[in-house]
């Protein structure tokens, strides 16, 4: 008799790890990571409630582990997220609540009844005052998801989020390159994450930017009341900056609608210091700090979204 077939579920959108032993407790047992959709081979129950013995391959090894079987599905039933065909956005989905107060479903965009968004077609004032609605409901300075910690900062996730609920693209995931290959020749390729598609952070923003930025709608600007001018009337606008060294943190702040209470710095009307809102070492619903400036950035830029 056959041994039964399932696959991780997208209850792990992140994947599940394979471990030594059925202790979810002990990182020391860890084997390896299993993308969603990754097939195995049950073998048997462990004494463990819910943890099962199993057989899988990994890039042409096999291996046995234990699992947690509520994150795998029967592989009859599997049904992986919905494939591109071309160089396309590319959004990790899950039906699971994703929320501002929680960083678990960290790769993932919103899904809160209650969001806001920006209508494109709207007035520019309406627009402005949809980001404006964005920025506050966001609450950067107090939600869960955007709040550092002694070892991680959250501009990327910020960024993105906000660039999400305004229907403008900026990736939190982003294809590998064998992906990038076998979309350009037209096969189809469904995200999955880290199989497919990988997280992008601030300095990986700043270099997707340059390549991809103008297919997605994003124009460089190097003009800081012009910057300012677009945020007030309704468009998305960002800045980001790689870090010197690769292994250290980037930035990326969005450069948001001036309101009654917060302005721009300005000399004349020659804006010196976009009105900003970020996740970083300190979150900040608004700000005006020239944060590129400082020695620490290899390269930065200015993008303006025409969508």
């Amino acid at each position: 008799m056959s041994q039964p077939k399932y696959r991780v579920s997208d209850k792990a959108p992140r994947g599940l790890f394979l471990r030594r032993a059925p202790d979810k407790n002990d990182n020391s047992n860890k084997i390896t990571i299993l993308p969603m959709g990754h097939p195995v081979t049950k073998k048997a129950q462990s004494a463990v409630p819910k943890w099962w013995e199993i057989s899988t391959t990994v890039q042409g090894t096999s291996v046995d582990g234990f699992v947690n079987s509520d994150f795998l599905v029967a592989d009859t039933i599997f049904v992986p997220p919905s494939a591109a065909t071309g160089i396309s956005a590319v959004h990790l989905r899950t039906n699971n609540p994703v929320r501002r107060s929680s960083k678990e479903y960290a790769a993932n965009p919103l899904n809160e009844n209650s969001q806001p968004t920006r209508d494109s077609t709207a007035s520019p004032s309406d627009k402005a005052k949809q980001l404006t609605d964005i920025v506050k409901w966001l609450d950067v300075e107090n939600k869960g998801r955007y709040l550092p910690n002694s070892k991680h900062t959250y501009c990327n996730i910020y960024a993105y989020d906000y660039c999400y609920l305004a229907g403008v693209y900026l990736p939190r995931v982003w294809w590998y390159p064998t992906a990038i290959d076998k979309l350009k020749k037209g096969n189809s390729v469904s995200p999955i994450y880290g199989k497919t598609v990988h997280e992008l952070n601030a300095n990986s923003l700043y270099e997707w930017l340059r390549e991809y930025g103008p297919t997605f709608g994003w124009n460089a600007t190097f003009d800081y009341t012009a910057m300012q001018n677009a945020a007030n009337n309704g468009q998305v606008v960002i800045i980001c900056g790689a870090n010197k060294v690769p292994n250290k943190s980037g930035h990326i702040t969005a450069v948001v609608p001036e309101t009654a209470n917060q302005k721009a710095t300005k000399n004349g009307s020659t804006v010196t210091h976009p009105l900003q809102s970020q996740a970083g070492a300190t979150n900040k619903k608004y700000m005006t700090r020239a944060w590129w400036t400082l020695p620490i950035f290899r390269g930065w830029g200015y993008w303006i979204n025409m969508t």
